[in-house]
């Protein structure tokens, strides 16, 4: 199993279109095949930072995501709308996790 999770700073202007974007994505993620489960999280501390983490059977089913249209799409919109693009995205192989 893979786990990602995509760290992103909105502009305080755009914040709630990026936080709207960001559930469509996870919406449309979590109907894949492969998908167990993809949330977006808003920051309590900092409401202008998002994490959009992942959960994937497999590296050929997170590969199907990321090439997706519909990803490429909204990822595309993303880069107007955050302080930093590209942002930071990281990749792990889930060794332990308690329930899924």
């Amino acid at each position: 199993m893979l786990m990602t999770i995509a760290k992103f700073v909105a502009r305080s202007e755009t914040r709630a279109e990026l936080l709207g974007l960001a559930q469509e994505l996870a919406e449309r993620s979590r109907a894949e095949a492969g998908c167990l489960e993809y949330g977006c999280y808003q920051d309590i501390t900092g409401d202008d930072t998002l994490l959009i983490v992942g959960y994937w059977a497999d590296r050929q089913a997170l590969e199907q995501h990321c090439e997706s249209a519909y990803f490429q799409e909204l990822v595309s919109r993303f880069t107007t709308l955050v302080v930093d693009a590209p942002p930071s995205v990281s990749l792990y192989e889930v060794v332990e996790i308690d329930r899924l």
